[in-house]
């Protein structure tokens, strides 16, 4: 009798153990699987000491970290622009993060470490970029059409043609968002920078600070040369061209307008560039140039405070006197802006 017993025990353990194996190595599977899944688009929690908020109210940033991880220029950007954001500022942050997967990795952990010193919560969706513009092909492909006329190396890439449609390639639960360059220096609160949304006029769909270099009294010239007098190219209070170090989104007020969607057509963009006799090699920043240079309701002007540039590349191609036009930025200075060459202080 006990060595029956016996036996049926063993027959009932054996299955037991085996069963309970292989319900724990699914359990890990999918708790791999889960976790990898909330990383790509919930929050990362790195403080438990400040209480979490509603999505809508937090500043929300975007900015681009593709290839961070082969480039440590990107990644110490990201971890300078980070740290002065929270070094000026309360607010809660939540940041946009579009990148090849292989750089997720190097990103979060740069900027967990960034949160950490400034014993911040980490809030944090990525987003695929070249998953993003395969869903946004078409809008991609037409902006790179008009926007790449030479091979200027580091534009070859989807994500400078991709800021166009931000309104079609985030969330609809995201309604606006600040995008930003990974070489700025924030002197002042980032919520002061979010509170110029409120300013907007009734047709303005993005804010953008003007570009301070004659760039584009240089790339329309024929047009310029043709008519005189002329705002187009001109320094300000002229149409000097803009740059987008620091852009705000309302991603919102981009879904509803008719005008802005209808930027996005080949046929309207193809007759723009003949009308001001254009060549766009700079991606998005010469798309929001060149359409407002048409359509100006559509931008709201960004004081040049909020993206002092310090790049003077143009100061040897041009006058003096005219580079100081356009590259002058009176007034106290919020975000200083290392493009080009430039070093921050």
């Amino acid at each position: 009798m006990a060595e029956k017993t016996k036996i049926n025990l063993k027959n009932f353990v054996i299955p037991f153990l085996l069963v309970s194996t292989l319900l724990f190595n699914l359990a890990v599977l999918y708790r791999s699987h889960f976790t990898n899944a909330v990383a790509l688009s919930k929050s990362c929690d790195n403080s438990s000491n400040i209480s979490k908020q509603p999505f809508d109210r937090y500043i929300h940033i975007a900015f681009f970290g593709k290839y961070a991880f082969k480039n440590m220029k990107i990644v110490r950007g990201m971890a300078r622009t980070f740290s002065s954001i929270l070094e000026n500022t309360q607010s809660p942050i939540f940041l946009h993060v579009l990148l090849d997967l292989n750089s997720k990795q190097r990103t979060g952990r740069t900027l967990k470490k960034v949160a950490r010193t400034f014993r911040r919560r980490l809030n944090i969706t990525y987003y695929d970029v070249d998953d993003m513009a395969k869903q946004n092909h078409k809008a991609v492909s037409t902006i790179r059409k008009f926007f790449f006329s030479k091979d200027v190396g580091r534009y070859n890439d989807d994500i400078f043609f991709l800021s166009e449609v931000f309104h079609e390639a985030f969330p609809k639960r995201l309604h606006q968002v600040i995008f930003l360059d990974v070489d700025l220096k924030f002197l002042t609160d980032i919520q002061k920078l979010y509170q110029e949304f409120d300013k907007f006029q009734p047709k303005n769909v993005i804010g953008i600070a003007p570009d301070l270099q004659p760039q584009y009294r240089v790339d329309f010239a024929k047009f310029r040369t043709k008519n005189p007098g002329t705002s187009v190219g001109s320094h300000r209070p002229g149409k000097q061209g803009f740059n987008t170090g620091v852009v705000l989104f309302d991603l919102d007020r981009m879904r509803k307008s008719q005008l802005y969607n209808a930027l996005l057509n080949d046929t309207l963009l193809e007759n723009l560039c003949k009308k001001y006799e254009f060549e766009g090699y700079l991606g998005h920043q010469d798309f929001f140039t060149l359409t407002g240079m048409e359509f100006p309701e559509l931008y709201y002007k960004l004081d040049c405070s909020w993206n002092r540039q310090l790049d003077v590349g143009w100061r040897n191609e041009v006058d003096t006197a005219i580079f100081d036009l356009y590259h002058q930025c009176k007034g106290k200075i919020n975000i200083l802006h290392a493009n080009g060459d430039a070093v921050l202080p």
